[in-house]
C-alpha cells in the first residue's frame, strides 16, 4: 500500500479551493494549490517538533498543523516533477511565497475542524507561478479604475489636478497594485484600491446627505480625503508576491509615511495651505482614536465623515469574512478576532420561508 507521505500517493480528484477547504467536516481528505504566506516549526508539550503552515489563494487563508509524519517534496523543476527530492529544514523554512500541492485531511479538535496537511510538495514556478493563485479583488480592475475617474473628475480644479497628479504617476500605479492590510481586510492584491473607493464613495454620499443640515460641509474635501487616506500603504505593503509588511510599514506605520509622502506632494503641486491642512487632518486622524493609531481625533465634519465611512467598511469586509463560509442552515459566526465579536447573517427572505415550509 502506497504511504499517504509518499510522493506518489494517490490524491483526491478535485483540487479544493481554500473556501470548499472551510467547509469540510472532520476526518475529510482534500488537496489544492496554495500559496505558502508563513511556515514555522514549532514544539509540542512533550518536545516533539512539528510545522504550522497558512497558505491562501484567491479564496482565502488556512492554516494547517504538519506533524511530523509528514512528506516534503521538492517538485520545484522540470527534472525534479519527474522524480522529486525531499525538503530539507532550510528549503521549508524559504517556502513563503512559493506555490506549493497540498494533501491533507481534516481532524476534529476541541470542537473545531482542524487541517492538517500530510503531504506538501514545492511547485515548479514556470508551470505554477504564485501569482496566479493569489487572491485579488473579485471587482475588475477596469471598473474600479473608472470608479476612481469618476470620484476624482467631479471635484472643483485644484483638487481634481492635484488628485489626477498623484494616481496617474509612480504612486498611483503602485496603489492601484497594493493590500489593503497584511490580514483582517482587503488582503490581496487591488484591495487597497477596493477599500479606497468604497470609503470615498461612502463618505461622498454621507456628505451629500448631511449637507442639508451642515451646509458647511466641503465634499470635494470629504473625496480628497478618503482617497488619500491610506496613501502610506502603498509604501507600508507589498505583494511579493503574498500581501506583506515591508519594513517601514513595522516600523513607522501607514498613517506617519503617508501623511509625510502627502506633504511632499501638495508642496511639489503648490496645493493651497488651507486645503493641504484639512486632507493631512483627515490623512492623521482617520483612524478615529488615538489607542488605534491616529496622531489626532478627526475635529472637522469632513475628517468625521471620513473616519465613519473607513471603519463602516473594515466592519462590513469582517463581516462577510466571517459569514461566507457559514452553513445554509448556520447564522451566528465563529468568533471573529479581528473585529471582537460574533456576526449574525439574517437568512434572506426566501430562505427562511422554504424552512419554514419544509
Amino acid at each position: 500500500m502506497t504511504s499517504p507521505t509518499s510522493p506518489n500517493a494517490p490524491l483526491t480528484p478535485k483540487l479544493l479551493k481554500t473556501s470548499d477547504v472551510r467547509k469540510l467536516g472532520s476526518s475529510e481528505s482534500f488537496k489544492g494549490i496554495y500559496v505558502v504566506n508563513s511556515v514555522m516549526k514549532r514544539t509540542d508539550k512533550n518536545g516533539k517538533h512539528y510545522w504550522e503552515m497558512t497558505v491562501s489563494d484567491e479564496q482565502g487563508v488556512i492554516s494547517a498543523k504538519i506533524w511530523s509524519d509528514a512528506g516534503w517534496w521538492d517538485r520545484s523543476t522540470p527534472e525534479l516533477e519527474a522524480k522529486p527530492d525531499m525538503l530539507g529544514e532550510t528549503q521549508i523554512n524559504e517556502l513563503k511565497g512559493a506555490a506549493v500541492g497540498i494533501t491533507g485531511k481534516t481532524a476534529d479538535f476541541r470542537g473545531q475542524v482542524q487541517y492538517n496537511f500530510n503531504a506538501i510538495s514545492k511547485l515548479n514556478p514556470d508551470r505554477y507561478p504564485p501569482s496566479k493563485y493569489m487572491p485579488h479583488s473579485d471587482v475588475p480592475l477596469p471598473v474600479l479604475s473608472a470608479r476612481l475617474d469618476a470620484l476624482i473628475d467631479a471635484c472643483r480644479p485644484e483638487i481634481r489636478d492635484f488628485l489626477r497628479g498623484i494616481f496617474s504617476g509612480p504612486m498611483g500605479r503602485a496603489f492601484m497594485e497594493a493590500p489593503a492590510a497584511v490580514l483582517n481586510h482587503h488582503a490581496y492584491a487591488n484591495g487597497l484600491l477596493e477599500h479606497t473607493l468604497a470609503v470615498a464613495e461612502s463618505a461622498k454620499n454621507m456628505a451629500s446627505i448631511y449637507r442639508d443640515s451642515y451646509p458647511q460641509i466641503d465634499v470635494d474635501i470629504v473625496v480628497a480625503g478618503a482617497l488619500l487616506h491610506d496613501l502610506g500603504k502603498t509604501e507600508s505593503y507589498s505583494m511579493s508576491p503574498i500581501p506583506e509588511i515591508t519594513l517601514p510599514g513595522a516600523v513607522i506605520d501607514h498613517i506617519a509615511i503617508g501623511y509625510a509622502a502627502f506633504v511632499r506632494l501638495a508642496e511639489d503641486a503648490r496645493l493651497s495651505p488651507e486645503i493641504s491642512l484639512q486632507i493631512g487632518h483627515i490623512m492623521l486622524s482617520h483612524h478615529g482614536q488615538k489607542e488605534f493609531g491616529s496622531p489626532v481625533l478627526p475635529a472637522t465634519p469632513e475628517a468625521l465623515i471620513v473616519s465613519a465611512a473607513d471603519e463602516l467598511d473594515f466592519r462590513l469586509f469582517c463581516w462577510k469574512d466571517a459569514t461566507r463560509d457559514m452553513a445554509p442552515n448556520q447564522n451566528i459566526s465563529a468568533f471573529h478576532f479581528a473585529a471582537q465579536r460574533r456576526f449574525w447573517r439574517v437568512a434572506a427572505p426566501n430562505a427562511r420561508e422554504a424552512r419554514e415550509n419544509s
